[in-house]
């Protein structure tokens, strides 16, 4: 073998060396990144990590969590979960970019671990910005919709299998996750109202413009909701091929307005 060859040959083996030590750091942290947070409180399945204290009412949400919970199709109760809740954006984006997720997202979950990370800032600007404005959805801001929304995904994969639950469309993944978690909350809401859902949702002035990041999600909600409670599909159901977007929304719009004619 020649001299360049065998040269060529070690810098390969050193580059495949670090992309594996890099990659090996990568899992570490995703794995065990309590060592990155100062505080931990336990509420028994639940175990929250954070730089800041916890406020003393948050027991609060953690039993809203559990309420929203036991409400889920595919509920597992009592099942072990660690949530990190990022206090800075720098925190946050520093896992989305490990994991090739959003930095602008309110939160993101790993399944194989087990972990939900929590957006502080974002989750706190959006319930900011919302004033009561819109209810039972992510756009609330309530950290226990966050949290079940997230727990919510963790069930499919449980239900699914990995392989079936990552080949979701992506509508029909956020659009279950949020519905599942809101369950609890809008059936105690003796003042919900599906077709007023609709109604916000057709409204596009609200949402500052028809495809907003924020429109679509609620529209892939109440799609879901539309699915599982006015035609009782469940998550299998749902996976199936011939339950398109479209054809789901104009299947809701035809209802919505059969609706308000009666």
């Amino acid at each position: 073998m020649r001299r360049w060859q065998r040269t060529v040959g070690k810098w390969t083996l050193r580059v495949i060396v670090l992309i594996l030590i890099l990659v090996a750091l990568d899992v570490a942290v995703l794995a065990y990144p309590n060592l990155l947070f100062a505080h931990k409180k336990s509420f028994d399945e639940f175990t929250l990590y954070s730089n800041q204290p916890l406020p003393s009412g948050f027991g609060q949400v953690v039993d809203s969590v559990r309420e929203r919970i036991e409400a889920m199709e595919n509920a597992r109760p009592g099942a072990p979960c660690d949530i990190y809740i990022c206090d800075t954006q720098r925190l946050y984006s520093f896992f989305t970019r490990l994991t090739r997720k959003p930095s602008s997202s309110m939160a993101f979950c790993l399944s194989a671990f087990g972990n939900v990370y929590l957006n502080d800032t974002k989750i706190r600007r959006i319930a900011e910005h919302n004033y009561g404005g819109i209810r039972h959805c992510r756009y609330e801001g309530d950290y226990a919709e966050v949290i079940a929304h997230e727990i919510a995904h963790f069930n499919v994969v449980k239900s699914l299998g990995y392989r079936r639950a990552v080949r979701m469309p992506f509508w029909k993944s956020e659009g279950y996750a949020e519905y599942q978690a809101n369950i609890a909350s809008t059936r105690a809401d003796s003042s919900y109202v599906f077709t007023d859902r609709i109604d916000l949702f057709l409204n596009v002035a609200f949402w500052c413009g028809e495809d907003s990041i924020a429109r679509r999600l609620y529209k892939w909600h109440i799609l879901v909701e539309f699915l599982a409670e006015e035609k009782g599909y469940g998550l299998e159901e749902l996976i199936d091929e011939s339950v398109t977007e479209a054809s789901t929304l104009e299947e809701m719009l035809a209802w919505h307005e059969q609706s308000g004619a009666q």
